[in-house]
């Protein structure tokens, strides 16, 4: 049985496992780690190398929500003071 080609493996950031590709992935592509199921993003082709799919510095994101911008957002909506967590005064 042949050598698996090396220039097409990467390892996950997460465990450290081998990931051997088929064929060249393309820049920018999330691969999700076989062994740990962590999400990793393809940052350059040749090595193949990897960085954090969610580390806000990838070149998807589009469906990612800002924490920080929902929970300011939604304290705006509040106008009123209403605060679900403050028990009744009796």
């Amino acid at each position: 049985m042949p050598d698996k080609d090396t220039s097409l493996m990467a390892r996950c950031l997460e465990c450290d496992s081998r990931i051997y590709f088929p064929r060249r992935p393309e820049l920018g592509q999330i691969i999700v780690c076989p062994e740990c199921e962590t999400s990793l993003e393809v940052v350059r082709t040749a090595p193949i190398r990897f960085d954090w799919a969610d580390d806000g510095g990838g070149s998807g994101g589009s469906d990612r929500i800002d924490l920080d911008e929902f929970f300011n957002e939604l304290e705006a909506g509040n106008e009123d003071g209403y605060d679900d967590y403050e028990e009744d005064e009796r």
